[in-house]
């Protein structure tokens, strides 16, 4: 039949995905923690992909004994999952100890259904499963809200420490689980093929992003340092030297400045910095960084001789990266530079 050798095809392609890639992170000679945590989390789904192809992609496996087995092993790759973003959002906090303790519900609903064959172990484990990632999604979400604002905090450039694309992998981690569930219900190649195409570009993207994502040093003394308690005595902050600093010596055109490197600049530390910028001038170290950056940027607007185009001037002002410039310029403009630009020539040509 057509649909299922185009099942068999694409589980195929899916499998050797996932081991390929698996092996190429964990060999790679010079690896992030997350990577080499990427590289296992590969290779555990070529396992899940392995033993589909040996077992569940017959029809007849499907509703009795052996098939309630292997959804039940699928599940295990929810925590799986969830384990990937929490170590993205807070490196180091999957341990071994953590993994086994928020796997073993997973685990022991297998042993409990091997032994038991009781029916209603699986329901009960699809509506375990259903409560787990909403739990974990609720935390998740509060990890990223609390990462942002680390970001914010701390950093005068994002490009490749922020975790946006996590909103794109949401919505397609949720159309993978919806045609999981049909594909354990239903019996369809088609079914069970779209599911592999989407699981398998669902990973892709993931890899793509995590391979592009700069881990955060020190990360755990910058959410001890967010956490800690805000301190209001700030008389003796060295104000002149912060604005000697701005003003006169232009540090922000450092492409790379954290709140650490100027902390140190200016002659305090990161606490007393942060909370200057935060209760004194209401804003983030990021947006402190930039509205320099950009007033920079709209100098050269002056320049009716200028023939800078955007990313020249972005880099010349500062900016790492052209994508965060034109977020920044849009999110103080509410326009893009070219069209600022264009009104700006409007103007000067009337004035003529």
């Amino acid at each position: 039949m057509l649909d299922e050798r185009l099942f068999y095809f694409i589980h195929g392609i899916a499998t050797m995905y996932f081991i390929l890639s698996g092996l190429q992170r964990i060999n790679k000679t010079s690896k992030t923690r997350l990577e080499h945590f990427c590289g296992y989390l590969l290779l555990y789904w070529a396992f899940l992909e392995l033993k589909d192809l040996g077992f569940y992609a017959s029809s007849t496996f499907r509703g009795n004994y052996l098939s309630n087995i292997l959804i039940l092993i699928d599940m295990t790759a929810i925590p799986a999952g969830c384990f990937f973003v929490v170590e993205l959002l807070n490196s180091g906090w999957c341990t071994l100890r953590r993994t086994i303790i928020l796997t073993s519900p997973f685990l022991i609903s297998i042993i409990a259904y091997i032994f038991t064959e009781a029916e209603w172990i699986v329901d009960a484990s699809f509506i375990f499963a259903g409560c787990y990632t909403t739990l974990f999604f609720t935390h998740i979400l509060y990890l990223v809200r609390r990462y942002n604002r680390l970001l914010v905090d701390n950093f005068s450039n994002v490009e490749y420490l922020h975790v946006r694309w996590l909103k794109r992998v949401t919505f397609m981690f949720a159309m993978c689980c919806a045609t999981w569930i049909v594909s354990c219900v239903y019996s369809s190649w088609i079914v069970d093929s779209t599911y592999q195409l989407l699981l398998m570009l669902m990973w892709i993207v993931v890899m793509y992003y995590a391979d592009k994502q700069q881990p955060i040093e020190d990360v755990h003394t910058l959410f001890a340092d967010a956490n800690a308690p805000a301190n209001s005595a700030l008389g003796h902050f060295p104000i002149n030297r912060l604005k000697e600093l701005m003003n006169e010596e232009h540090v922000w055109m450092n492409p790379l400045l954290s709140l650490s490197d100027l902390a140190t600049l200016v002659g305090t530390n990161r606490t007393y910095l942060s909370n200057y910028l935060n209760q004194t001038l209401n804003t983030t170290f990021y947006d402190y960084i930039n509205h320099y950056r950009l007033e920079a940027a709209l100098k050269y607007l002056e320049d009716r001789d200028s023939t800078a185009t955007v990313t020249e001037i972005a880099e010349a002002c500062g900016f790492n990266s052209l994508s965060t410039f034109r977020r920044v310029f849009m999110r103080a403009k509410n326009c893009t530079f070219a069209e600022y630009r264009q009104q700006m020539s409007s103007k000067t040509d009337k004035s003529l």
